[in-house]
């Protein structure tokens, strides 16, 4: 199908190339929990699930440990169900809140709940029971993030070997989320570390032993391959991988933060997505024409413009009203005026013989100035969000070239 006014290309090839050069880098046992919440970071869920479940098939590298996702992490009950409706039987893992009313299908769709309360764990059991069934769990401790999880107490320690008492409830993992991790001034990851490491001792000090211990976002993997990565010994660094790792941004081939662009090229990873659309109209304007909303751009000279179907409805920033650009057939023409809805205007007049129909990319996989990284530097978020904002309306195109 060829379409005609936006698309996002994905590139699995570029996915499954990211998800092997991670894997490569993990030493020890751990197991790779693919991260794929809000869509698979905009990329669209099931099919990155899907091909990371073939990733790595054949593959002749050194590590054997994890041929293909071992896991998968999402935030919402309703993509956990997603993914088991398109036939995904790995291990799916909910790392977020999940209402009551919804709980019934967590149960019914073989998923595993993160418990972050008692009140939440004995929920789940009386669920569970209800469905003569044990739900799985991961316990989430909050070591620093402020945000979901048993702080790391005496209090806490007890409610949970309580709770895991629980016949209809299986403990299958525990796991922390570190706030830091993406800042090359690690120190207070190391320190959520050590409460998490001494969470974790005292749960084993009572008996309770947990299969599945894991810690390392994208930025902490990014911190085991620093040279210079502030660790005290090499103990501090397979603590970090432990039993499983939860990459997310680097699966889609960008780096945690700005700081650690030099580090993650170590891996070599290619950007996943690439924004396009074709010109849908040209213009030709005299010297003194306003364009679009509030007359923020005036042609300085006679200008040929070219209209493009892409707007802030689609994802494309309107921040980037005064500092984007896009390439018009392979060059770069700088945003003419406020980015509307469903439209922005790209100032041509230095391309020649731009038609309608000429393609146009308005964010490019190659570090060529508009990648996800540049176009979240120019409007003051990080690629996170630029990926994430693609909008619904903008079809997921797969390919796999390599």
């Amino acid at each position: 199908m060829k379409y005609q006014r936006a698309w996002a290309e994905i590139n699995l090839a570029h996915l499954r190339h990211n998800f092997t050069a991670i894997q490569e880098h993990i030493t020890g046992t751990a197991n790779i929990m693919a991260i794929v919440k809000a869509d698979g970071y905009g990329h669209g869920a099931v099919p990155c699930a899907h091909a990371l479940m073939q990733a790595n098939e054949g593959h002749k590298g050194t590590n054997v440990a994890a041929r293909r996702a071992a896991a998968f992490g999402v935030a919402a009950c309703e993509e956990g169900v997603a993914l088991r409706e398109s036939g995904i039987t790995a291990p799916v893992l909910i790392m977020g809140f999940t209402p009551e009313p919804l709980l019934p299908l967590v149960l019914q769709n073989g998923l595993t709940q993160t418990v972050f309360t008692a009140g939440g764990a004995k929920l789940l059991a009386i669920h569970a029971a209800r469905y003569k069934k044990r739900a799985a769990i991961h316990i989430e401790v909050d070591t620093g993030m402020s945000r979901l999880g048993f702080l790391p107490t005496e209090k806490s320690v007890a409610e949970v070997l309580e709770f895991a008492e629980n016949p209809n409830l299986r403990v299958e993992g525990i796991f922390t989320h570190f706030a830091t991790s993406d800042a090359m001034e690690n120190s207070f990851m190391h320190t959520q570390r050590e409460r998490f490491l001494w969470f974790l001792a005292q749960l084993e000090k009572r008996g309770l032993k947990i299969p599945m211990v894991h810690m390392a976002n994208s930025g902490a993997l990014v911190q085991v391959l620093r040279k210079d990565g502030g660790f005290y010994d090499i103990s501090q660094k397979k603590d970090l991988l432990r039993d499983g790792v939860r990459p997310g941004i680097l699966l889609y081939g960008h780096a945690p933060s700005a700081e650690m662009t030099g580090v993650c090229a170590t891996l070599g990873l290619k950007p996943v997505m690439r924004l396009m659309t074709q010109v849908s109209m040209v213009k030709h304007l005299p010297a003194g024409a306003g364009i679009s909303y509030g007359h923020m751009y005036n042609t300085e000279r006679p200008s040929v413009i070219a209209v493009l179907p892409v707007g802030y409805a689609d994802g494309y920033p309107r921040r980037l009203s005064r500092a984007g650009r896009v390439m018009v057939n392979g060059q770069f023409a700088p945003i003419a005026g406020a980015i509307c809805m469903d439209q922005c205007m790209a100032d041509v007049t230095d391309i020649p013989d731009v038609k309608p129909g000429d393609p146009v990319v308005m964010l490019d996989t190659a570090d060529n100035h508009i990648s996800a990284e540049c176009l979240a530097d120019t409007v003051g978020t990080i690629s996170y969000e630029i990926l994430c904002g693609i909008g619904k309306r903008v079809p997921r195109v797969y390919v796999s070239d390599t």
